[in-house]
Formats: C-alpha cells, sequence, structure tokens
C-alpha cells in the first residue's frame, strides 16, 4: 500500500482519507492536527484550501458519514 504524502509549512502530512473531490490528511507526527483540502481539477497534484465553512461542513460530513456506515458493517 502506498502513502500519500503532502508538505505544508515543514510538516509532513499523510492521506489517510478520500472521498469525492476532497482529501482528509492528518500530521505524521501530531495526530491532533488534521486538514482537509480539496483536489484541483486541473492538476491532481495540487491540493487546494477549501473556500468557506460551508465546503468545510459539507466534507466533515461526508467523512462523517462514511465512517458511521463502516461502523454498521
Amino acid at each position: 500500500m502506498d502513502v500519500e504524502i503532502y508538505t505544508f509549512d515543514d510538516k509532513d502530512y499523510i492521506v489517510f482519507e478520500k472521498l469525492q473531490c476532497y482529501i482528509y490528511l492528518i500530521n505524521e507526527k501530531n495526530s491532533h492536527d488534521m486538514m482537509i483540502r480539496k483536489m484541483d481539477a486541473n492538476d491532481d497534484t495540487m491540493l487546494l484550501p477549501l473556500e468557506s465553512d460551508e465546503e468545510f461542513e459539507k466534507a466533515l460530513l461526508l467523512l462523517t458519514t462514511k465512517k458511521l456506515q463502516e461502523e454498521e458493517i
């Protein structure tokens, strides 16, 4: 299994989930440091910040719903 790592502000973040256009990352050295980014439609190596609180809530809801569904199985 390949591990995807992105670096922001000299910190390495590991991809732990991808849902739709969103990528969920966790700091390699601090599990409380997490972020959500979205893939650039024109460049899949580029991650973009979320545009609004509403988009953040949508991305968080996607992740929460998936995790709840996994627990039901």
